[in-house]
């Protein structure tokens, strides 16, 4: 939406000048036979809130009562030449492979006719994609799964002339006002549901995992489905270390601040971390050593869990010198 408004942004920056970056834990909806919802981020609505703070645009947002409108809502936008966000259930997206309900998904519609809709979608899932018209009005319009926002649908506006003319300029101005609120809040106690607190106690759990999931055939799958969840639906730890860390990296390259580009590379030992731990939920077979599998896995997260606690202290101590300094 915003490089279709006119400024050209890395989805990094984005992500960073969005605050993006967290940890969040939600319970199971079936205790004892399917895993808790772990993300790696904020909630996407609330990351476009932010960037656009923090870019000084404007950012509008609707909820439709029902499909009808919110076609009709979307063709009035497509018609005034917007790109429209839209928050999505992607069980009913024909291109993904996901079996399950997972609604704090979105894609960006650019096109619309009586029998297809034109969206983009991430890389890992094709990019830009032609998708049945039927297919985008019952993702948009679902009450199922995680996080649902039936027929939410959100554009920005023009942006203001500074960003598009000046965008390094804004850019740089807004870097260390973005890094500094988040290493606050990563290093906060949040109690069991967010931040590195929540990290903890998943990794707790998941070390009882094959006592506490009922059956030794659904648990493989359900921990399984964890890691490709992670890896595939890109929920997980690894891309949104990955994503923090490019910000990090274009950050240090605007400013030339080596500290930043040691702080990015300890994200890269991270990301790597977390992709492991991945690896190793894939693999799981309870079968074979289960409880032992899903320890490591544990150790590995607390590890994590130390390490960004470390990494964000830094951040946190950086930020508070760099924006006290004459600009």
């Amino acid at each position: 939406m915003i490089h279709h408004a006119g400024a050209d942004i890395s989805e990094a920056m984005l992500f960073g000048l969005g605050q993006g970056i967290d940890f969040q834990y939600w319970d199971a909806p079936d205790p004892g036979r399917s895993a808790p919802m772990l993300t790696g981020r904020i909630g996407p609505a609330q990351l476009s809130r932010n960037a656009c703070v923090a870019l000084g645009a404007e950012l509008r947002e609707s909820h439709s009562p029902d499909a009808e409108s919110a076609r009709a809502a979307a063709v009035r936008l497509l018609d005034a030449g917007h790109v429209v966000g839209v928050s999505v259930d992607i069980f009913y997206l024909d291109y993904f492979a996901s079996r399950s309900h997972f609604a704090a998904h979105y894609i960006a519609l650019y096109g619309l006719d009586e029998s297809h809709a034109y969206v983009v979608d991430t890389d890992q899932q094709g990019g830009a994609l032609t998708l049945p018209e039927e297919s985008l009005r019952r993702a948009r319009g679902s009450d199922e799964g995680f996080m649902p926002s039936p027929n939410l649908q959100m554009y920005v506006e023009q942006l203001p002339a500074r960003l598009v003319d000046h965008t390094d300029a804004v850019l740089c101005e807004q870097i260390w006002k973005a890094i500094l609120p988040t290493a606050e809040r990563m290093t906060t106690d949040r109690g069991p549901r967010f931040g590195l607190g929540a990290l903890r106690r998943a990794a707790s759990e998941i070390a009882r995992w094959s006592d506490t999931l009922a059956c030794a055939d659904e648990a493989d799958e359900t921990v399984q489905g964890v890691g490709r969840f992670w890896r595939f639906a890109g929920t997980g730890g690894a891309n949104f270390r990955k994503l923090y860390r490019e910000f990090l990296l274009e950050a240090r390259q605007r400013y030339d601040d080596p500290e930043l580009g040691s702080l990015a590379d300890d994200f890269g030992d991270i990301q790597q971390q977390w992709d492991q731990a991945i690896e190793m939920l894939m693999a799981y077979r309870g079968a074979d050593g289960g409880r032992r599998q899903l320890e490591d896995v544990a150790a590995r997260l607390h590890s994590i869990a130390d390490a960004e606690q470390s990494i964000f202290e830094g951040l946190l101590a950086l930020a508070t010198k760099r924006a006290g300094e004459p600009a």
